[in-house]
């Protein structure tokens, strides 16, 4: 049975198109039949991971970044598919690759995935999309998928916190009522909120890796009030980098799912990439929904 390799050329510093042969190299001595896919744009990557899953292959490996990920995931979820996952990192940050653990050569994760075991992820759904590793609204969101391709190939990961940091002065904060799956209820002015599962996200935000167990069924909820003063600003922007909450201004919980209503539609981003909210939306997590090798 086929390997097929979605490879995206422009992913992070491009350095995955001098590494492709190697990866197609350690992947064939495993025994595996590889056929490798470069892609020019999203569209192309669904429209070749559609394809891919038609003939039902052994494994779909992912070689880009965290959104090329995303689509992979999104395309085998959509299609209920039950094909096994690799990744090998090529982004700018790689928050979720970080998250698993992933080696950052290429070479050395396609040895991995040849070599390891599939292992259970939960994926999120939001509405009637999916996302692999988070759901955010607020500051940091815009960001992620602001950034130009440019500037991430540039700068890397310092180009998400230099545009995280533009958002600043103009902090726009939304009255948010999020009820949880458990019954719990919080409202208030929030300028951020998320539900992840992963140790960091928007080249910004870090959650705290003991408290955060990739496929438990659980998603993490979190809340970040809107600062009041600078020193409050100054707290939260070293509670979202360090992972060491300040609980008067962040709430953070486990949740399987959350419903989100606000009295105006906000902007989402669902791994980086733009999604419409409206007024009210739901999330709920897919436990274990995901075979991937890390």
């Amino acid at each position: 049975m086929k390997t097929i390799v979605v490879v995206n050329p422009h992913a992070g510093r491009q350095n995955i198109l001098r590494e492709i042969d190697e990866v197609q190299r350690v992947l064939e001595e495993s025994g595996r039949e590889v056929v490798t896919v470069k892609t020019e744009s999203a569209e192309q990557a669904q429209a070749v991971i559609r394809a891919s899953l038609e003939e039902k292959p052994e494994t779909l490996i992912c070689c880009g970044g965290d959104g090329t990920l995303s689509e992979m995931v999104s395309e085998v979820l959509k299609a209920g598919a039950a094909v096994p996952i690799g990744y090998i990192p090529a982004g700018s940050t790689n928050d979720f690759a970080n998250s698993l653990g992933l080696p950052k050569e290429p070479g050395k994760a396609a040895r991995q995935i040849a070599e390891g075991s599939l292992r259970a992820l939960d994926a999120g759904r939001f509405g009637e999309r999916y996302f692999v590793y988070v759901a955010s609204f607020g500051a940091f969101t815009q960001s992620s998928y602001s950034t130009t391709q440019s500037l991430k190939n540039s700068l890397g990961h310092l180009a998400y916190i230099l545009e995280g940091i533009k958002e600043l002065p103009t902090l726009k904060s939304y009255q948010v009522k999020v009820e949880t799956a458990e019954g719990e209820a919080f409202e208030g002015d929030y300028v951020f909120g998320s539900l992840s599962n992963s140790t960091s996200f928007g080249g910004i935000v870090k959650l705290d890796p003991g408290k955060v167990d990739l496929a438990d069924g659980k998603l993490e909820l979190t809340l970040v009030k809107m600062p009041r003063n600078l020193l409050e600003l100054n707290r939260v922007i070293f509670s979202l980098m360090s992972g060491k909450y300040d609980e008067e201004m962040i709430t953070f919980v486990h949740t399987r799912g959350a419903k989100f209503t606000c009295a105006e539609p906000m902007p989402w981003s669902l791994d980086g990439e733009y999604a419409s909210g409206g007024e009210q939306v739901e999330a709920e997590v897919l436990p274990q929904a995901l075979q991937l090798y890390y």
